[in-house]
């Protein structure tokens, strides 16, 4: 499949709903029909010639069939950049605005820089990669709504704010630095890595699922949790096994290491898990 290219030329003085900008979509469309796409922005609106430099390259790479949308310049007055994306590859070199990658369903979301709240919120399948650090929310739920994130992959190599993974249903979360307050907080179920340090009442509320950090944090375990746990050695074993080819630390942890375990939160009948292998 061919590369469509958008350069950033000329910022519009307000933020844009990107959500329009597919990867797919955008495949099977000319250069001028691209230049014309109206792009929402609140009570102002504005087409992609407006703001971006539009190219493509019909010689795709060996062996690479995805349809591909690279965003060369990207920058925080784009918002809901991959939202509801369903397929595809779309590659932002710059940092982006809020809701990136919400709902999204698959496909492949690189960004190379910094996002903003709502990463990865209520995220459905497809991958994730944040380069740089994420704002409040990633792979949480809107306000008032039950289900945060419920498949696919979501990787921030930098750190994330508070509430990550709230309410996450299912999938797989990893962030190589800190995260906020309340991360991992009414976890249903999914695993949740956190290379650094957490913030405060970290798996408040946990029902299910799993919390993996590489250190030790203050105050463990909360006062709603338990020690112990044996006989996980074959679970460790196959998740450590699935981590080999994400971010380090997670990718070095051996099996024959078996971590500390940690169980609830009880006062909510909690069946989760927090694994420290620090």
């Amino acid at each position: 499949m061919s590369t469509t290219t958008l350069r950033a030329k000329t910022p519009p003085g307000f933020r844009v709903d990107a959500a329009a900008l597919s990867p797919a979509a955008l495949a099977s469309m000319s250069v001028a029909e691209i230049e014309r796409i109206v792009l929402p922005a609140g009570n102002e609106r504005c087409v992609v010639g407006d703001v971006f430099e539009v190219s493509r390259d019909d010689a795709p790479a060996s062996g690479d069939d995805m349809a591909t949308l690279l965003i060369d310049g990207a920058a925080r007055w784009l918002d809901r950049l991959g939202a509801q994306m369903d397929g595809g590859r779309l590659v932002a070199r710059g940092a982006v605005g809020d809701y990136s990658g919400f709902r999204m369903s698959g496909g492949l979301l690189e960004i190379d820089g910094d996002a903003g709240h709502f990463t990865g919120c209520e995220m459905r399948g497809g991958r994730v990669t944040v380069r740089g650090d994420s704002g409040d929310f990633a792979a949480g739920a809107l306000t008032g709504d039950m289900e945060g994130m419920s498949g696919g992959t979501l990787t921030i190599h930098g750190n994330a704010g508070a509430r990550l993974a709230d309410r996450m249903r299912r999938g797989l979360v990893l962030v190589g630095g800190n995260a906020g307050d309340f991360a991992a907080s009414r976890l249903v179920a999914g695993t949740v890595g956190v290379a650094g340090q957490l913030g405060a009442h970290y798996a408040y509320a946990m029902r299910r699922g799993t919390l993996l950090l590489a250190q030790r944090p203050e105050g463990l375990p909360p006062p709603t949790f338990t020690g112990g746990g044996h006989g996980f050695d074959v679970f460790w074993s196959l998740l450590i096994r699935s981590l080999a080819a994400e971010i380090a630390p997670f990718s070095q942890w051996r099996a024959d290491r078996l971590p500390v375990r940690f169980t609830g939160d009880l006062a909510v009948d909690g069946r989760g898990e927090i694994l420290i292998a620090g």
